[in-house]
């Protein structure tokens, strides 16, 4: 009788807690899930904008990685030593090379650090080396930073408008007004 009261006593938890354990261990794995999901988001977005680092897709990536990878301290420490370089001034220009060198060479390390939390086997040089950007691309981003440059530059006061004055040819603008005439 008493080998029942315990079969019986069984069979009630395991159809009292069996649902219960199903539905724990669901929510587990989903948050696992999710939270892998959202590092590869951060990860993919890194990727593909690896050629076009002022990208706002790459910029925002940078910017909710200390959220995503909060537990991944080899990859945190990969990423603060990027944004510290990130962060760092301008060198003067016989040093640029070296400095941006230096900088691409961190971010591939940040990108290894993440693809090896991920599961991701890469090397550091293909990862740099693999990755396609248009040249158009680059030269187009290229133009608009020197004409917001320079358009910075005339509104703050530090450029002047070139204006240029056809001497002895015909112009299709009228003559200024001669400041010592009275009108």
């Amino acid at each position: 009788m008493e080998n029942d009261v315990w079969y019986a006593l069984s069979t009630l938890a395991a159809i009292t807690l069996g649902p219960i354990i199903a539905v724990i261990v669901t929510r587990l794995i989903d948050r696992t899930r999710e939270k892998r999901g959202r590092k590869l988001d951060v990860f993919r977005s890194l990727m593909q904008t690896r050629g076009i680092r002022l990208d706002p897709a790459h910029v925002a990536a940078l910017n909710i990685f200390e959220i995503e990878f909060y537990r991944e301290a080899k990859v945190r420490e990969a990423y603060k030593v990027y944004i510290e370089h990130l962060s760092a001034p301008m060198p003067s220009v016989d040093e640029r090379d070296r400095f941006f060198e230096q900088r691409s060479d961190l971010f591939m390390n940040l990108l290894a650090q993440i693809g090896h939390c991920l599961r991701y086997r890469f090397d550091k040089r293909d990862l740099e080396r693999l990755s396609y950007v248009p040249q158009g691309w680059d030269t187009e981003q290229g133009i608009q930073r020197r004409n917001a440059e320079m358009l910075s530059q005339l509104l703050s006061g530090q450029r002047a408008i070139p204006i240029t004055h056809q001497l002895g040819g015909t112009s299709p603008y009228p003559e200024p007004p001669r400041l010592d005439t009275p009108r």
